[in-house]
């Protein structure tokens, strides 16, 4: 009598693809996010530029550049969706493969026995800011080499579709970024402390001025590696992993290679600063912006007692700005 059902309920057994059109905003971005664990930072990638400039078997992580099949890259909200979407579709075809085997049962009813008939029913450190800041901060690029476009809340350096590191190219705009959120901090406390409560508006502008620090420590130290490449005495000058996020270090491989430091390019107060900037930035990173000794030796801050957190406001991401885009209009010169 269930002949349709147990046939449906077969090939569900072995196994059957179902193809899930995955949502996007409104301004046809598909969101998608990093594989690897160490990362698993979220980006955008026009919908468009995903289906026909993204390859299947590669697609690179904007931020740190891991690389994997472009079926790795689902947020935990896509996967859940897909699920959903799977369970109904099961559903439906159990649904479906009754509905024909009960109308086929009715039918084959003869008079003169007990009518018997059948039917079946029917067939179900997140930063608080406002939507329109939301959308300044999400920067937007499109690759200088195949054209796709993708866009991100963090600093992003490489093309999803071909992995091309627009550090260089992408510097400017990510300062620019960091200068308009930073000018809008009054605005959005007011507006989450209306909406919201005097809490949520300090923590969520805290958050978001010492991300925006850390936006700018690492949008220099891409730029200042990416442009330290194209020197042409580089393949003999061996560095470390990240030695661009060390002021002294990255100094002295610039010196080593064109005759000329950050201290040439930068005034003795400017270096300084900049150097306790780099430290508040690490401190917050590693830890959570409790001072320690290490601290206050490295970054010369004397204001702050070991065990304080440090207090990031709009004047120093405004400060670490200005620094960072003197100094990288400097090393331009040499390449």
């Amino acid at each position: 009598m269930f002949d349709k059902l147990l046939r449906d309920l077969k090939q569900l057994e072995q196994g059957i693809k179902i193809s899930v059109d995955l949502p996007h905003d409104e301004e046809e971005y598909l969101d998608r996010q990093c594989s690897a664990e160490s990362c698993r930072a979220e980006f955008k990638v026009l919908s468009e530029d995903w289906k026909e400039k993204v390859k299947d078997e590669q697609v690179f992580c904007p931020i740190c550049r891991f690389e994997a099949p472009a079926t790795e890259w689902n947020t935990e909200e896509q996967i859940e969706y897909a699920k959903r979407v799977a369970i109904a579709h099961v559903q439906k075809t159990i649904h479906t493969a009754l509905a024909e085997d009960a109308r086929r049962f009715n039918r084959s009813q003869r008079p003169g026995f007990i009518q018997l008939s059948m039917s079946v029913g029917p067939t179900p450190h997140s930063i608080v800011v406002p939507t329109d800041v939301a959308k300044v901060m999400r920067q937007k690029f499109v690759c200088e080499v195949c054209g796709c476009r993708y866009a991100s809340v963090g600093a992003a350096f490489f093309c999803p579709a071909c992995g091309h590191n627009s550090a260089i190219s992408m510097f400017g705009q990510t300062i620019e970024t960091v200068r308009q959120v930073v000018s809008m901090a009054t605005s959005i406390r007011e507006t989450l402390a209306t909406a919201f409560d005097e809490d949520i508006a300090q923590n969520s502008v805290r958050h978001m001025l010492e991300d925006s620090l850390g936006r700018l420590v690492s949008a220099f130290q891409q730029f200042s590696e990416a442009l330290f490449e194209k020197l042409p005495s580089v393949a003999s000058i061996k560095r470390r992993k990240n030695v661009f996020q060390n002021l002294a270090e990255s100094s002295a491989l610039w010196k080593n290679a064109v005759g000329k430091g950050y201290e040439d390019m930068l005034s003795p107060t400017e270096l300084q600063e900049m150097e306790s900037l780099f430290q508040k930035r690490h401190l917050i990173a590693h830890r959570n912006g409790l001072v320690d000794q290490e601290y206050i030796d490295k970054s010369g801050d004397k204001s702050y007692v070991i065990g304080q957190r440090l207090v990031i406001n709009e004047s120093v991401v405004l400060r670490l700005a200005e620094l960072v885009y003197k100094l990288a209009s400097e090393l331009r010169r040499f390449v």
